[in-house]
């Protein structure tokens, strides 16, 4: 009896219905927060630029939630604001994490109460979101366990981001007629250009301001280098595909700046994952595209070396030899880089712990302990560059099966889509870049946790979006055409 009670109760809810019983709780917070800005106002000036900054956004918020393709875009295009490693919350990542986190609990509320939709149909969808709710639940270990509040919440909010998987696959299912794929890929190739953008001019300045040669030969940016990796292989896939002349000079360029980004970071184990992926790409397309491959690959090197000369000047010579001393200590790397081999020392304490606890894990914000190498004494953190370790340490085998059964069924469903001849061109597009990313990935992860900052998971989210839509239509496809006996 109650359970068709509260049933009836559920099939009567309704948008209009919830904003009319919420209706006196918004005017009231509403009142209230008038009080607190007119306060605000008096006590500081500066709060009204401020107040004029947020009520502007609002309307451009409410402008581009008429529009739900538009709104996502927006959200996955404005994370431009909070790309950075600054220590603490700024506040641009303040009201960055507010919008896209209100985005996504609005979208989750909606679709499961409102329209009632089917959200999870695979068993990749079930291990994402059972994942999530599981690590959301693991934050109740953080003071159990000592752990600190504001790194778990920091650690949790990155998690977070591969929730962008289930609006982005929906909407390019529900839209596969109008290529929707094409404003999302804009969307995240304009947050990689910003990304490398920025890099080069952080780099340039470091080069005027170097005092010493040694800096400018060592100089490095290292900031948001996993996205780049994800752009850059994600451009060279669409160029081997584009028709138009126009096209395949503009994302010629993109690839060409996207690369060099990657190059200045000096990261050895980026360099060779970016390889990786570039191969993987080759693997999948025909003889003429792997062609292409090698011929671009010459033509970036002749682009680089005459920008460079161009840009640095008499620096450049110093900057080759940097990062030529730097390639060639790849065989060297795993027994003389210091940092390299602290990070197996890392990974090597954090198993320890995990032996203690295997099954359920840690937790957000709860440190290790373990001898540094490189700052010589017992250093204590919550950070673990080895993905695997990292993931299976915070949220033990569960956590560790549940992400694991998402990300491997990704790569299984971009090898189904290239296996199908009658696939439509931008899925195999699609899954060829997905494909080359996340192996990519998982090669660089061992070294750098590609799900310890929001960058990587916002990427890591979106890519596997796109690859479970074109999954869907690619089945939907085949399953349309017609049996000639």
């Amino acid at each position: 009896m109650i359970s068709e009670k509260l049933s009836l109760s559920l099939d009567a809810l309704t948008p209009e219905r919830l904003f009319a019983w919420t209706r006196p709780m918004l005017y009231a917070g509403l009142a209230f927060g008038l009080l607190l800005v007119v306060l605000g106002t008096w006590l500081s000036p500066l709060l009204l630029a401020v107040l004029a900054i947020v009520c502007l956004g609002g309307l451009a918020f409410g402008f581009l939630a008429r529009n739900e393709m538009a709104l996502l875009c927006a959200i996955l295009a404005g994370f431009v604001v909070s790309a950075n490693y600054e220590a603490g919350f700024q506040i641009q990542e303040i009201f960055y994490g507010l919008l896209y986190f209100g985005y996504l609990t609005y979208w989750f509320i909606s679709r499961f109460l409102f329209y009632r939709d089917r959200v999870l149909k695979t068993p990749i969808d079930w291990a994402l979101f059972l994942f999530l709710v599981y690590v959301t639940l693991s934050l109740g270990l953080t003071p159990l366990l000592g752990g600190n509040i504001q790194f778990a919440i920091s650690e949790w909010l990155a998690i977070t981001m591969l929730a962008f998987y289930f609006p982005i696959k929906e909407i390019c299912i529900r839209r596969a007629g109008l290529l929707p794929q094409k404003p999302i890929l804009i969307s995240l190739g304009f947050v990689t250009l910003f990304i490398a953008l920025r890099n080069f001019w952080f780099y340039q300045a470091d080069i005027n301001n170097a005092e010493f040669l040694w800096q400018i030969a060592t100089g490095r940016v290292v900031t948001n280098e996993h996205v780049l990796l994800m752009g850059g292989l994600m451009a060279l896939t669409i160029l081997l595909y584009s028709r138009k002349k126009i096209h395949v000079a503009a994302i010629a360029g993109v690839f060409t700046l996207l690369s060099a980004g990657i190059v200045i970071g000096q990261s050895r184990a980026l360099w060779v994952s970016y390889m990786l992926g570039i191969a993987v790409i080759f693997l999948c397309v025909n003889r003429k595209k792997k062609f292409w491959i090698v011929s671009m690959a010459a033509l970036g090197g002749i682009v680089f070396f005459a920008v460079g000369t161009l840009v640095f000047d008499n620096f450049f010579s110093l900057i080759i030899a940097g990062l030529t001393e730097r390639f060639l200590s790849l065989q060297t790397a795993t027994v003389k880089d210091l940092s390299l081999i602290n990070r197996f020392f890392e990974a090597r304490a954090a198993l320890e712990y995990i032996v203690m606890n295997p099954i359920v894990g840690y937790g957000f914000g709860v440190p290790i302990k373990y001898y540094s190498l490189v700052y010589e004494w017992t250093h204590e953190t919550s950070f673990i560059h080895n993905g695997p370790v990292g993931i299976w340490y915070r949220h033990g085998l569960i956590g560790l099966g549940l992400l694991g059964t998402f990300y491997i069924g990704t790569i299984a469903r971009t090898i189904r889509i290239l296996r199908i001849p009658a696939s439509a061109r931008i899925d195999r597009i699609v899954a060829i870049f997905v494909m080359a990313c996340l192996i990519a990935e998982s090669l660089v992860g061992n070294t750098e946790n590609p799900f310890a900052t929001g960058d990587k998971t916002l990427f890591i989210g979106a890519l596997a979006g796109l690859a479970a839509a074109s999954a869907h239509n690619t089945a939907q496809r085949t399953q349309a055409k017609p049996h000639v006996a």
